[in-house]
Parts: structure tokens; C-alpha cells; sequence
């Protein structure tokens, strides 16, 4: 009979441990969620529209300036800059994205004058989020800069 009470009481205790967990992975999905669409929205704002407070609100200050001065050379070379996260992935505070921009050159970049050609190329980020502040990234140094190049120097 005791055996029998000892399974009973196991059982519950895992199904409580079990239902308990579930709650803190459904917490821990909605935030990935919504760092996942707080990204998509910072792409839009900031590089696809060229908002550059943008980066104020939403990147801790030593990225933000960073973002700002690099958001407004690169829509300056590329007016038409359109920058689409293809895959997203989250994980607790950390958002992984990989993206392809697409932009017309129209005006110097990396060292190369305007030459009117419509390009393609693709980079990835990886920011960590913490109450909707991106903390933490690498963004500008994790993109195909030799493919663009490439493109640009092409005849």
C-alpha cells in the first residue's frame, strides 16, 4: 500500500512540475515573439524607412550611435534600401536573423562611386533584447561586404 501512495504522490509531483514548466516555456515563447517582431519592426523603421530615432529608443546608447551614423550612410549610398529578415529564430533574450537588402547605388560606398546598379546582398544579426532594448549585437560586421563590392565593381 505504501508503494502505491509513493507512485500517487510522484505522479503529481511530476504533472505539477511539468505544468509548471509549461507556463515559464509559454512566458518564455510570448517574449521570444514579441523580441521577434520588435526586430522586424526596428528593420522597418530604422533601415527600410531611414527613422533614425529609431535607434534611440531601442538600442542602449554606444549602439545607438553606431546605428544612426551607419543607417544614414548606407540609405545615402542606397535611397532605395530595402532589408528583409528571410529567417528568424529566438532564443530566451537572444534573436538571430538573416537577411537579405536589396538597394539601387546612388552614392559613394566603401570607397566606390555611385554607379546606378540595382544589387543584392545578405548579412545576418544576432541582438539581445532586455525589456524591449537591444543590449547586445553584432550587426554591421556580419554581412557579405565582398559580394556588394563585387557587384558594385562589375561591368
Amino acid at each position: 500500500m505504501k508503494n502505491w501512495k509513493l507512485t500517487i504522490l510522484s505522479i503529481g509531483a511530476l504533472l505539477f512540475h511539468i505544468s509548471v514548466s509549461s507556463g515559464q516555456v509559454k512566458a518564455d515563447s510570448r517574449a521570444e515573439e514579441a523580441n521577434k517582431k520588435l526586430l522586424l519592426h526596428i528593420v522597418e523603421e530604422l533601415f527600410n524607412k531611414g527613422d533614425t530615432t529609431i535607434a534611440e529608443k531601442y538600442f542602449v546608447s554606444e549602439f545607438a550611435r553606431e546605428e544612426k551614423e551607419f543607417t544614414k550612410l548606407i540609405r545615402k549610398a542606397f535611397p532605395d534600401l530595402r532589408i528583409t529578415a528571410d529567417i528568424l529564430v529566438a532564443e530566451n533574450d537572444l534573436v538571430a536573423a538573416r537577411w537579405i537588402a536589396t538597394g539601387t547605388h546612388r552614392g559613394k560606398f566603401l570607397g566606390v562611386e555611385p554607379t546606378n546598379k540595382s544589387v543584392t546582398w545578405k548579412g545576418s544579426w544576432f541582438w539581445t533584447f532586455k525589456n524591449g532594448t537591444i543590449t547586445d549585437g553584432m550587426g554591421k560586421g556580419s554581412w557579405d561586404a565582398l559580394g556588394l563590392i563585387k557587384q558594385l565593381q562589375s561591368k
